[in-house]
């Protein structure tokens, strides 16, 4: 038991100074790193002194680790080493497992993303639940990565598995059973609804961005477009980039800052426009499809509906004493600047969702049509 209190109190000084690197806390700053250190030594004495027997060294230890690493990073994680290669892996699918995307909410499991003709689509699952149980296993308060491998394994393993869901309503749970079955990568959709262009992008990649512009080809006549991006978290920078660049025309560059002050710039070209651009965006718009909005609305795009996900973070593995930390290494900004990392875009308008219509869709038609936006209150 000794042993392993002596681990843990030298695992939690190493990623400290890890993530203390990573947000650049580390230099002039430095003398409060070594106060957290001090101040974390000194809880593990007190709960090894007064609590050893009741908690569990080991969730302790997660749990140190887990905290320091979303307070400097909203959407990092701490991944314990005998999970990492798995986690890994999970990472580095093309597409997620059961073709669901997640995020975390309010301690839960966040459904962002359902790939239509997935097993999670036809299971009736929708972006803006939540996952309390995945399969005997509660989730809720839990690490995201722990959700992710256990629908990985049950994809790869068992097939199948029963989930807890909540609606996003609030008002109640239901059982979801998923069937693994093969699905095929999602593509854009595009129509045009009273001279106004619908675009649906499901995910922002090169490919998917390539067929979304031939789409857009016929509509050379249109005097709006609405860009619906609820629901939508799969691609790349790059993707958001391009289809920028296809949407409002021109020149379009993307700024990913990174730690340290420095940044890089992603550029694209496309076709000149001179249509009206809304966006429609709510809690499940995360990631590529928030740096599209963001580039949308810098170039004067109406942002209709909720506030975003919040969060743009590309993340790479640190290594650290019993494991790694999945910090980010770069993050897109909103158009005032703001990191979009743990804070979403506003949108210019507010529409509160309504269950019998899509409220949201219907004000960006109009906007997209000639309307006024609403002023918001102060």
């Amino acid at each position: 038991m000794r042993q392993r209190w002596l681990f843990l109190a030298v695992s939690v000084a190493v990623i400290i100074g890890v993530v203390a690197l990573a947000s650049g806390a580390a230099g002039a700053g430095g003398r409060g790193v070594y106060r957290l250190m001090a101040v974390l030594g000194q809880t593990v004495s007190l709960v090894r002194s007064s609590y050893v027997e009741e908690v569990p060294v080991e969730k302790l230890e997660l749990g140190a680790m887990g905290g320091l690493v979303e307070a400097a990073d909203p959407g990092g994680q701490w991944v314990p080493e005998d999970v990492t290669e798995e986690y890994g892996r999970v990472r580095a699918r093309v597409l997620p497992p059961f073709g669901m995307v997640l995020g975390k909410r309010s301690s839960y499991p966040f459904v962002l993303q359902v790939i239509a003709e997935s097993p999670a689509a036809k299971a009736g699952i929708v972006p803006g639940e939540l996952i309390e149980r995945v399969g005997s296993e509660p989730v809720r308060a839990r690490p995201l990565w722990r959700a992710l491998l256990l629908l990985d394994v049950a994809e790869r393993n068992a097939g199948s598995v029963t989930l807890d869901v909540i609606d996003r309503q609030l008002t109640g749970k239901r059982p979801v059973e998923l069937k693994q079955a093969p699905f095929p990568a999602p593509g854009s959709a595009t129509e045009v609804r009273n001279g106004i262009v619908v675009a649906r992008l499901a995910i922002l990649d090169t490919a998917g961005i390539s067929k979304f512009a031939q789409s857009l080809q016929t509509a050379t006549t249109a005097a709006g477009i609405v860009v619906d991006l609820r629901g939508v978290a799969l691609g790349t920078p790059e993707g958001a980039a391009q289809a920028a660049a296809q949407i409002v025309g021109g020149d379009s560059a993307l700024k990913m800052e990174m730690r340290g002050g420095r940044s890089e710039t992603l550029k694209a070209t496309g076709p000149s426009r001179t249509w009206r651009v809304v966006v429609c965006l709510d809690g499940t718009t995360a990631g590529p499809a928030e740096l599209l909005a963001g580039l949308l609305k810098a170039r004067g795009a109406t942002l209709v509906g909720g506030e975003s996900y919040g969060d743009t973070g590309l993340r790479r593995a640190i290594k650290g004493a019993g494991g790694e930390a999945w910090l980010a290494a770069e993050w897109g900004v909103a158009p005032g600047g703001t990191p979009l990392l743990g804070t979403g875009l506003k949108p210019d308008e507010r529409i509160r969702p309504r269950k019998e219509a899509d409220a949201v869709l219907e004000r960006a038609l109009e906007l997209a049509g000639g309307a006024t936006v609403v002023k918001q209150a102060a």
